[in-house]
């Protein structure tokens, strides 16, 4: 595998949209129990669970800056 180099300013920019992601997950996964409506309690579910699965991606490429690879 050939090794990735990222300058600073991508790694703090990866850092800034997990952070985004992982507010995002919280708020739709805590607004579902507030929900009323099946169809807004749908798009919140699939909305945390497309944001659980990017700070997945996310961590998964900050561990491979942090190894060197």
């Amino acid at each position: 595998m050939a090794k990735t180099n990222y300058a600073a300013h991508e790694v703090l920019e990866v850092h800034e949209i997990l952070t985004i992601k992982s507010a995002s997950a919280a708020k739709s996964s805590m607004m579902q129990g507030l929900a009323s409506d099946k169809k807004l309690k749908q798009l919140l579910q699939k909305d945390a669970a497309a944001s659980q699965e990017a700070v997945k991606e996310l961590r998964t490429i900050l561990e491979k800056v942090e190894k060197g690879e």
